[in-house]
């Protein structure tokens, strides 16, 4: 059984990670009760010497994902949840931004204790009064004017390999950022392949350069690559080293810059054997200006290759 799961692994990134059989009880339900487990103190083990303490940063405005929000007469309303980013203490003023409300946190708890702070990677509860909880099912809470609501964004992209169809420019997606799903138009393009350098990777987007326009997103797959099936290695060589992706949502969506971002096509049928998530990225610059049309995207500097071809009849 080890060998076969090691084969069925062999192509994934878990190729060569450690497998352990276990048996709480060998021998099955029918076994005496003097059979001890087996397996079980070396999992624990390996699992021990596999974890780690995360780095938790106090610093930096506060930012909450809440997933429940809920009512106690006599209290307020309890919004749960955990801290992405920064701290938070009683009677400190927190928005929710996609409804534009500020509110003082009355009390907060953490697994039913009270406690009067909070910070990153904390499971809290904050209790505020004169709120609905009706109004906020899930979302995002923050220090006051820390997030913004966006309309478009421009994001680094990458192609999701279970995702067989190919990524069209000007196709509508479901845009996911954060607790929000929207649907959204999606415009691709990229630096010249000459232009690209190794190790060019950065958190933000250079409105100074000049980038090419896509009529798809470029893989390995696309017919870009299939120019050179003699040599697959210059086929790969003709594909740019980071691709982006201009996003252009249906409806307003609130979020904090570099946040993860996920398109899908949740309208396939739930039944076929097939990937519905189609790309990842991240997001790098946000335009709040409703009118960013005319406003931000002047400034995004994207060209097209044409050619015309022709036959002279005279010299």
């Amino acid at each position: 059984m080890t060998k076969k799961m090691q084969k069925t692994l062999e192509n994934t990134r878990f190729h060569g990670v450690p497998i352990i059989s276990v048996a709480a009880k060998p021998g099955g339900p029918d076994a005496p009760e003097s059979e001890t487990a087996q397996g079980i103190g070396e999992l624990i083990e390996l699992l021990k010497s596999q974890t780690y303490l995360p780095k938790r940063d106090p610093s930096g405005p506060f930012l909450m994902a809440v997933d429940h929000c809920f009512s106690i007469r006599g209290q307020g309303t309890v919004m749960t949840g955990t801290i992405l980013s920064g701290s938070v203490s009683i009677n400190d003023s927190v928005e929710i931004p996609a409804l534009k409300v500020t509110k003082k946190i009355k009390s907060m708890q953490m697994f039913h204790k009270p406690v009067s702070s909070a910070m990153q990677g904390d499971r809290v509860g904050i209790c505020v009064t004169q709120f609905d909880p009706k109004q906020l099912e899930r979302g995002l809470v923050c220090s006051p004017d820390s997030l913004c609501t966006i309309h478009a964004a421009i994001i680094s992209v990458k192609k999701i390999s279970y995702f067989k169809h190919p990524l069209q420019t000007k196709a509508k997606f479901h845009i996911t950022v954060g607790h929000e799903t929207v649907m959204g138009k999606v415009t691709f393009f990229s630096k010249p392949v000459r232009e690209t350098e190794k190790g060019q990777t950065s958190n933000r987007f250079d409105f100074e350069k000049e980038y090419l326009y896509q009529d798809e997103y470029l893989s390995k797959d696309t017919r870009l690559a299939e120019e050179d099936k003699e040599n697959q290695e210059v086929g790969e060589r003709l594909l740019p080293k980071e691709q982006w992706a201009l996003l252009e949502f249906e409806k307003p969506v609130t979020c904090p810059r570099l946040c993860l971002v996920i398109g899908s096509k949740l309208d396939t049928d739930i039944h076929a054997n097939m990937c519905r998530l189609a790309f990842h990225g991240v997001l790098l610059e946000g335009f709040e200006d409703k009118n960013y049309t005319e406003v931000y995207l002047p400034k995004l500097k994207l060209y097209k290759i044409k050619n015309r071809e022709g036959q002279v009849e005279r010299v």
